[in-house]
Formats: C-alpha cells, structure tokens, sequence
C-alpha cells in the first residue's frame, strides 16, 4: 500500500473496532504518514446514536442479554443518515480518497457504494483482529471475499503475523514487571470478570482493575487499583481540533467512602501500566489479544463472547500466548506457567513487525 494517504473506518460501538484504530492513526502520523479516521457511528440517526449507552449498560449489567444481542446482530443500514452519508462519500471523491484500513464489517456497504463512484482504483484493507469472523463482517459475507482482508490470527498458522500500537517499544522483561494483574470486561464492561476480582484478592494478588462504573470502586485496601474511562466521553465525539481521541482514563480511590477520580496524564500512561502487567484476565477479545502480542502480556482467557471469542480463546491457548482461567486456577494461579506463556510472547514479537511497517509505511522515506 503506498503510504501517502490512509483513511482509517473505525467504530466507536465497540472498542475493539477503535482503540486498534487508533494506534495504527497515532503509529502512522508519528512517521509521516498521513492518516485520518471517521468513526461509523456519526452516520448515524441521532436518535439511533443516543440509545448506544443504554444498551451497553444492559449488557454490562446481564452477560446473557449481551449474548443474546450479539446473536442478533445485523446490518447497520437502517441506522445511518443518509445525508452524513451521502457528504462523506462526496468529501471523498473530492479528496481523491483511495486507500482503506477498515476494522469493522459494517462500513462495507458504504465502500460498496465508493467503488460504483470513485474515479481511481481502490486499495481496502479489511484489518481482521480476530481468528473467526465477528458479526460484523458475518453479516456481509456476501462482499468481503472481494477484499484484501489482513488476518492478524489466521487459524491455519498459530504464528500471528503482526500486531498493532502506538509504537514500536520492546517488551519490558518479565522480571523487571510489578507483578500485578489486569482485569477488564473489554469496553463494554461485560463478561464474567466481575467475580474473579474477589477471589484474586483474597489470594493477596495485586490487582489493576478497569472498571465500567466508578460506583463498582470499593474501598481502599492497598493492593487493587481501580481505573476506568471518563463518564463524559464517547468515541464518536471529538475534541475541540476536531480530532477523534483515545478515551481518556481515570484512576479512582475510595477512601472512607469518598470517591476521588485522579485523572491519568494520557493514554500512553494506560498502555505503559499494561505493559507492566505479569497477566491480563478478560474475555477474549481480538483487542485484548492484540494487547497481549503487542505488551507481551500472558492472557488468562474469562467466558468468551460468542463464537468469535470462543476461536480466538482456542487459537490463543494453541499458540502458547494465553490459559482459561479455570486451567489456570487448576495449576494453582501458577506464576511459573505465566512466566512460560510470556517467554513465547517474547519469541513470537522478536519475529514480526508492527503492522505500519509491514503493511502501510514502508515506502515512506522518513520512517524507512
């Protein structure tokens, strides 16, 4: 792909679909590369839009009715405004727009309808963050096959092939780490990490915990941190340059039954907390796996979210990157078997490039 110009389809109903989105959009702009990111949700009816947080708190608070959604799930087209639609489509054909990173299925219908006007040919990449596909792309099965599609986890080879941040750091050696364990339910808050929280804390585990609500922050006990992303953003809003951001993080404390939010200085301050991390313990997300390859972090895999999940879950533990938690906890928490799934992490990382270098940026002369 030449790297003059990419134009990167995200979305914010999912952070699975942005935060990947983002790296790639910071990673690139840090090398010259010139980049920008439209996120599906502002085609959106407002009114369509405004329910988003209302189902995210009702999967957040029952994992059946997320599942139950998830089966659901079908084509967005009866959400999105014609009018947002019909000006992006026109600002890109005036822009000679030609080339894609696209990290959900749902934006195909849109580049269907680019294809039948654009003046050029087209380069679109469907960046694939999972080893299956998700119900985004399920749902267009009919259109994707005549894409570029970019399987960071293709089944056929338990060898990721590259990975996505914001740069280009090496790992942080497992023995230099501070020892304690992420836990999140992705961004959406969901899952069944809510009751491994408990009993990891009655182990003595130090724990960093990214919450959904800040009213899930219990009391100080010295050892489990609490974050979480601030109440007021979304990812479909922008900041007063009008750029699109990465959520910006709080820390919480609840001291006497005082809560206080300690806002983090930058984003970059979460990713260098992840990298710190001896585990990560979630539901298996493509995101959260790409977090694991990137930081070298070893994944104790929660219930996964549908079929998608349930692959990648198989696909991780294949590779030696990640262990179910009940496995986990049948070999006692072992820190040993961590240790081992974070030296094939580091084996793996030493093998492969960021996907920018490999894919959108190596014909840019000021990175190469």
């Amino acid at each position: 792909m030449n790297s003059s110009s990419v134009t990167l389809l995200a979305s914010g109903n999912s952070l699975g679909a942005y935060i990947p989105a983002m790296h790639l959009h910071t990673y690139l702009q840090d090398r010259g590369v010139k980049t920008g990111i439209h996120v599906l949700e502002n085609l959106y009816h407002e009114e369509i839009r405004s329910k988003i947080n209302s189902t995210k708190k009702a999967f957040h608070a029952d994992f059946s009715v997320a599942l139950m959604g998830h089966k659901l799930a079908k084509p967005v087209d009866s959400s999105l405004n014609e009018a947002e639609v019909q000006f992006l489509l026109e600002s890109w054909l005036r822009d000679g727009v030609s080339q894609f990173a696209v990290f959900t299925g749902f934006w195909l219908p849109i580049l269907e309808r680019y294809k039948s006007i654009a003046h050029t040919s087209l380069d679109i990449q469907l960046i694939r963050l999972d080893a299956c596909d998700t119900p985004s792309f399920k749902v267009h099965k009919s259109l994707y096959p005549d894409y570029d599609n970019v399987w960071l986890y293709e089944p056929s080879r338990l060898s990721p092939d590259c990975y996505i941040a914001s740069d280009e750091k090496e790992l942080l050696p497992y023995a230099q780490r501070d020892g304690r364990i992420l836990i999140h339910g992705g961004g959406w808050g969901i899952g069944t990490y809510a009751s491994t929280i408990s009993e990891l804390r009655q182990l003595g585990y130090l724990l960093n915990v990214i919450v959904y609500d800040a009213s899930e922050v219990e009391e100080d006990d010295g050892s489990t941190r609490y974050f979480g992303t601030d109440a007021s953003w979304n990812p479909w809003s922008r900041d007063a340059q009008g750029r699109h951001s990465f959520p910006p993080m709080n820390r919480y404390v609840r001291e006497e039954g005082i809560l206080r939010a300690i806002p983090l200085r930058n984003y970059s301050d979460y990713t260098d907390m992840m990298r710190n991390c001896a585990a990560i313990i979630s539901k298996p997300g493509g995101a959260t796996l790409n977090d694991s390859l990137s930081y070298g972090i070893p994944f104790v895999m929660l219930e996964p979210f549908g079929d998608h999940e349930l692959q990648n879950s198989n696909y991780w533990q294949s590779c030696g990157f990640g262990i179910r938690f009940a496995e986990w906890k049948a070999l006692h928490y072992s820190e040993q078997h961590l240790e081992e799934l974070y030296r094939r992490l580091l084996e793996q990382r030493s093998k492969i490039n960021h996907l920018g270098r490999k894919t959108y940026a190596a014909e840019n002369s000021s990175y190469v």
